[in-house]
């Protein structure tokens, strides 16, 4: 992103990556440095939970001077509802105008102004179908949140080197699984929404966000039988993942995808796991990002529920090296 070659400063050392999100209740934080062989190696993540947005910068800059921070670069991870992505046709232009062109194509479809705006992209993969056309999954966010951001990263002392969305961090974890070369579908859950990505060899196929969390599912009460909204948001979510299965398999012609993987919920995954593998037949089973994920420290699963995107966004360069 352009803004980001205004912020960045002299260069340091590099001792790794720090994957920073700042989420509505507190901060994300992982840190992955380099070991033997010039590999990656995951040496600390938590949650730190903040009670008082007013507490933020002070306990930043702590956990900057505690752990050494200064000389790692920072990835810092928007959270989804600090963007917008917009799928478009290419524009038939010259690379060198490509950014211009995006901007000019999506103008009317943002509620902020186009001149304010923070754009990024990545292009779709192509359909077999004669009649389909190249395609992009633009990113777009107000410049004013995207340095409000930089800023509080910037003047904790962190070297701020990327700017990086939940599609791309989920899609690093994604590659890590033995599914990868034949196509592997990710869930995530949030307290109120989801995502479910799927991607192969590193190519982004589908991302759908929807409106259904953790909490509107009734996993607690499972089998409890008692609550008949729960069991409506429990066949919408299987629908939501069976139609995208569904429709990667049929508009790119890829062979049908064989289970899904899914996040650690800070508790009650197994349920999860139980309602869509007997009640659905959706093959579902837990990513343990602590047995994908070269790393000596433990992985909680309430950990990984709130990190398992910071841990992603530490390894951008690891994965695209495999």
């Amino acid at each position: 992103m352009q803004l980001l070659q205004k912020l960045l400063g002299k260069k340091l050392q590099n001792n790794g990556f720090v994957g920073i999100s700042y989420l509505p209740d507190g901060i994300a934080v992982a840190v992955s440095n380099y070991v033997d062989n010039n590999k990656l190696r995951l040496n600390y993540c938590e949650f730190i939970s903040i009670l008082n947005v007013n507490d933020q910068p002070e306990l930043l800059r702590d956990l900057v001077t505690r752990y050494h921070l200064v000389n790692y670069d920072c990835h810092l991870l928007l959270t989804a509802d600090n963007y917008r992505r917009i799928n478009i046709e290419a524009p038939a232009v010259a690379d060198d105008e490509m950014s211009q062109a995006i901007r000019w194509k999506i103008s009317d479809l943002i509620d902020f102004s186009i001149d304010k705006a923070v754009i990024d992209y990545y292009p779709v993969p192509v359909s077999m179908r004669a009649t389909s056309t190249n395609m992009l999954e633009v990113v777009v966010s107000p410049q004013e949140l995207i340095k409000e951001l930089a800023d509080k990263s910037t003047h904790a002392g962190l070297q701020l080197k990327v700017i990086d969305i939940q599609e791309t961090v989920l899609r690093n974890l994604a590659v890590l699984l033995p599914e990868n070369q034949r196509g592997v579908a990710v869930l995530m859950l949030h307290e109120s929404s989801g995502t479910i990505l799927i991607q192969k060899e590193g190519r982004i196929y589908l991302s759908r966000n929807f409106d259904i969390g953790y909490r509107d599912l009734g996993l607690a009460s499972y089998n409890s039988g008692n609550d008949t909204q729960n069991s409506i948001e429990q066949n919408n979510l299987a629908l939501e993942i069976q139609r995208s299965l569904d429709y990667v398999e049929s508009y790119y012609n890829m062979p049908p995808i064989s289970g899904l993987a899914v996040i650690p919920l800070a508790e009650n995954t197994q349920q999860l796991l139980n309602i869509l593998n007997d009640n659905h037949s959706i093959t579902a089973r837990v990513m343990d990002l602590s047995a994908i994920v070269d790393c000596d420290i433990l992985l909680d699963d309430s950990t990984q529920s709130k990190c398992a995107g910071v841990i992603g966004a530490t390894l951008r360069y690891a994965v695209e090296a495999l």
